[in-house]
């Protein structure tokens, strides 16, 4: 039915993704509806009694802008939980997963090379990532006329696009360390904590004088959402993440390819 590797990932993840863009479009409506609310003066004297460094951690220094308050809501915090989370359980079952249930003993038994599975994996990977920042940018497209938004078109998309590629990133993680270790519990629990470390490089650290530096090393940093929203893409930090990418999917590649999985 399916000729290539890629397109079979995708048919047997249908009813996961279908899911997630369901879930991701219920949530960019709803959050992003709230904007008019957030908008009024009323609520900027309120975020003026919060403490500095809360309102930096959650990208709240710009809330009751179009730009500030679509940024830090639906691309933001929880736009980016979700993103990740979404990429790193899937970034989990390509390789580890599929080799828990013994799936790929079956698939690496046909003619085909293991190196070629990895990279058609993350074909499917990347796809699925690049369907959860559509949804979103639609979702987001379909309320701006309503709420009047104002924010360019070009700018959405650029927005959706980064944030797709920031949980390219960790799922690319996830399917290097199954590429090393076919363990899916394994892959998650890495990866994860991967991801809390990276988030808070990019939260917490910069409060500390002596740990700025960290800040730089986290792919979290290399998305400003409320920044390319008012700018466009960033060229420079979306070229940074998809070299990441690159690299985690060739670790996957070598070391799936010259690993015993018992075939």
């Amino acid at each position: 039915m399916f000729r290539d590797v890629w397109t079979k990932t995708l048919w047997d993840n249908r009813r996961s993704l279908l899911g997630w863009a369901v879930g991701l479009i219920g949530v960019t409506l709803v959050y992003g509806a709230f904007y008019p609310y957030m908008a009024e003066p009323g609520y900027a004297d309120l975020l003026d009694t919060l403490p500095q460094g809360l309102i930096e951690a959650m990208g709240w220094e710009d809330f009751t802008s179009a730009e500030g308050y679509m940024g830090a809501a639906v691309f933001g915090v929880l736009g980016q939980v979700l993103t990740v989370v979404m990429a790193v359980g899937l970034g989990a079952r390509m390789i580890a997963g599929d080799e828990e249930t013994g799936g790929m003993e079956l698939l690496i038994a046909h003619p085909v090379s293991r190196r070629r599975v990895v990279i058609q994996r993350a074909v499917s990977l990347t796809l699925s990532m690049a369907l959860a920042g559509s949804v979103v940018f639609l979702a987001v497209l379909a309320l701006s006329e309503p709420i009047d938004l104002g924010i360019p078109v070009g700018n959405l998309a650029a927005a959706s696009f980064q944030m797709a590629l920031l949980g390219l990133v960790f799922g690319a993680l996830a399917m290097a360390v199954g590429g090393i270790r076919g363990r899916r519990g394994l892959v998650v629990g890495v990866t994860a904590a991967a991801a809390v470390v990276a988030y808070l490089a990019d939260t917490v650290a910069p409060m500390v004088e002596a740990l700025t530096w960290i800040e730089d090393l986290s792919p979290f940093d290399w998305y400003e959402p409320t920044a390319i929203l008012r700018d466009g893409v960033t060229t420079g930090d979306a070229l940074l993440s998809l070299g990441v990418v690159v690299f985690f999917v060739a670790v996957a590649a070598v070391a799936f390819d010259r690993r015993d999985v018992g075939v």
